[in-house]
């Protein structure tokens, strides 16, 4: 009985750690930057994530949206919001 106990907590932690090691398949998704942006005196920071699917979280004032980026890539609507005067880090 100890044997089995033995072998039955050596397999799952083995697949425990061979489970849990690091996960590459998402390179571009979740990719995060704050924006400022400073409108009639009144600055905002606002949190955008590509989601990696066409779609980007937009994070402001505690609210969550998501938002369809329509067929354009992550970095045209963040150039977009740029041009509008905001700083992105």
């Amino acid at each position: 009985m100890k044997k089995l106990l033995l072998s039955v907590s050596l397999l799952a932690a083995f697949f425990a750690f061979t489970s849990c090691s690091s996960d590459d398949d998402s390179s571009s998704a979740n990719d995060c930057l704050v924006c400022d942006l400073e409108l009639l005196g009144q600055a905002t920071s606002t949190e955008y994530c590509d989601n990696g699917d066409g779609t980007v979280t937009v994070i402001s004032m505690g609210q969550e949206e998501t938002v369809d980026l329509e067929g354009n890539s992550f970095s045209d609507y963040i150039s977009g919001i740029e041009a509008l005067g905001a700083t992105c880090n």
